[in-house]
């Protein structure tokens, strides 16, 4: 096996190939955004009442009203605004004639929508809700298509990881770019809910092996040093991406138009797939050195660099000793699984919170992503302020990650986040009524600035969190411990959607849960460890020392730490895939 890292530092840890490379693969974190995101244009849901011929739609009628429509048609509820899935019953062939019989034939009974619904449609002409009429019996659909958006993920994740690593990251690449283009032209065609929703499934599904293909390419073609801002990069791009998406929904007032832009947008992406280049350090790995070779030589000259005989003797003799050393260390790594973080007190005292941590970070960060369009003011804008703010907490994270520390960090990030969202849910009801009219301007903007602070927070605890797994847990558990993390951020984007659905009947209940979670999250986090500035733990007996704030240092003299920091580094990487389930939990 030859060594890349060697290679890397002879061609340049951050080249002009580096840059085209990931300049194209950011790329693709725009068109992630603008699916994930979405739902908040394509399924909103305007105001609603029922349809009342002839009056509706009718030229004879042209003169009466949506106004008296209410007055003379539709009930009042039992908190005094007008019910929107029923009417009055009455006989419409009354009026067929061109006079107003009809109405002195109202009753106080009361029967459902039977012709169907009139929509707002000043905002939005069509949108999937009032095509679909995913309204009063059937307002849960939209939540549950998001829903299953989420479920696509958490299948991805279990899937395309290990398609990745075995069968390489360009095939992946390629596989799930165009599973997603299926998705997202499907989606566009699609007149029926539930064939909709599959589609939206099939997006989210191959999305995240795009994801991984694409990150994990990233991070095995870039230096150390440049592998966190590499990382925070491709962050970015999905947040750039689903501010995008305000434009595109502004210009653009049908949720199929806002479809079709959005396969517009992506299809760059496609012609790079013919320019993105396998992972030379994937190709060594697997030894298939010839391919690996060519790869790594076109590197070297973007980069100005050439590599000699001597440099490929050198990583072919360095890449045998750490061969020979991962080989030893996989034979030991072997017996360790997943059971390993639950066998033992600490460790899993440790897991527990972990996975409610992630669990928490994912299913607040959809929440507030996804309910931007119930907040006061502009849509467009709102959610542009939501993505400035999501980058915003990058910047704070990586200025401050190794000052406050790991666990301060996080779990302050997360006290913010609830602190914040209770405030706007308490100012809200004091500035927006019952039926969602704003009545106090003022305060309707200082309840929208708190929404946005909430998001600085979560965005910049679930940025911390994947550091802070990877350092909680010894080396020969480590990559079993992302993945269920993420496996726990999955369950929560999944229930996300449906939090937000209990706002239908209580509008400040959806702020409420997710605040209420955010704060026990930050209380959670407060019983792990610090892990700022520790040495890497490689067994579970020193894990179980370290949990217990006792030096932990002598434990780890023994093989998993003997093969030194470059064999950690490189080891990594075999276990790439499930690092990047976190890593992307942010964004997917």
């Amino acid at each position: 096996m030859i060594d890349f890292e060697y290679l890397l530092s002879r061609i340049g840890y951050f080249g002009k190939f580096q840059i085209l490379v990931l300049g194209m693969i950011f790329y693709s974190g725009i068109p992630s955004g603008l699916n994930s995101i979405g739902p908040v244009f394509q399924s909103y849901s305007p105001p609603y009442r029922c349809k009342v011929p002839p009056f509706d739609n009718n030229a004879t009628y042209s003169e009466v009203n949506d106004s008296q429509i209410l007055t003379y048609m539709i009930p009042i509820d039992e908190e005094g605004y007008y019910d929107n899935c029923s009417r009055y019953i009455y006989e419409p062939s009354a009026c067929d004639n061109g006079s107003y019989a009809c109405v002195a034939t109202v009753t106080n009974a009361t029967e459902e929508c039977i012709d169907g619904y009139v929509y707002d449609r000043s905002l939005f002409t069509e949108t999937v809700v009032t095509e679909l009429d995913l309204v009063c019996d059937k307002v849960l659909y939209s939540y549950i298509a998001t829903s299953l958006y989420m479920v696509g993920l958490f299948i991805g994740s279990i899937l395309f990881g290990y398609i990745a690593d075995r069968y390489g990251r360009q095939l992946t690449l390629i596989v799930s770019s165009l599973g997603c283009a299926v998705g997202m032209v499907g989606a566009g065609l699609s007149n029926v809910y539930w064939l909709y929703a599959l589609f939206r499934l099939i997006i989210a599904f191959f999305g995240y092996g795009l994801t991984i293909s694409c990150f994990v390419t990233v991070m095995e073609v870039v230096g150390p040093k440049w592998r966190a801002l590499s990382g925070v990069g491709y962050q970015a791009a999905f947040a750039i991406g689903y501010m995008t998406l305000s434009g595109i929904a502004y210009g653009l007032r049908d949720w199929r138009n806002m479809q079709w832009a959005m396969i517009l947008l992506s299809l760059p992406f496609g012609l790079f797939l013919f320019f993105i280049p396998e992972s030379p350090r994937w190709l060594f790995s697997v030894n298939r050195d010839e391919r690996g070779r060519k790869i790594t030589e076109r590197m070297a000259r973007f980069n100005g660099a050439v590599l000699t005989d001597d440099d490929w003797k050198e990583a072919a003799r360095i890449g045998a000793e750490r061969s020979e050393e991962m080989n030893k260390e996989k034979e030991d790594l072997d017996q360790y699984s997943f059971k390993d973080l639950f066998r033992k007190p600490g460790i899993r005292r440790t897991m527990l919170i972990v996975i409610f941590c992630w669990f928490t970070n994912s299913m607040v960060y959809y929440g507030l992503t996804l309910n931007v369009g119930e907040l006061s003011g502009n849509i467009f804008i709102n959610n542009v302020i939501g993505g400035v703010m999501e980058l915003i907490s990058y910047v704070i994270c990586i200025l401050i990650l190794d000052v406050v520390g790991r666990r301060f960090l996080h779990s302050g990030m997360m006290l913010f986040c609830g602190l914040t969202l209770t405030i706007h849910a308490i100012i809200k009801e004091y500035a927006v009524d019952d039926a969602g009219i704003v009545i106090d301007p003022e305060l309707s903007r200082v309840a929208n600035a708190f929404a946005f602070l909430a998001k600085i927070g979560v965005s910049g605890s679930f940025a911390v969190i994947y550091t802070f797994t990877s350092e909680l847990f010894p080396t020969v558990v480590r990559s079993n411990s992302i993945g269920i993390g993420s496996a726990g951020a999955r369950i929560g984007g999944i229930f996300a959607p449906l939090m937000l659905a209990t706002q239908v009947k209580v509008s400040w209940m959806g702020n409420i849960i997710f605040a209420i979670f955010a704060m026990f999250g930050a209380v959670a986090s407060m019983f792990l460890p610090e892990t700022t500035g520790i040495d890497t733990i490689d067994s579970l007996d020193a894990a179980e020392l370290f949990y217990a704030g006792k030096d932990f240092n002598s434990l780890d003299s023994n093989e998993y730490s003997d093969a030194g920091s470059d064999y950690k580094e490189k080891f990594a990487y075999e276990n790439k895939s499930a690092e990047v389930h976190s890593n992307t939990s942010t964004h997917l």
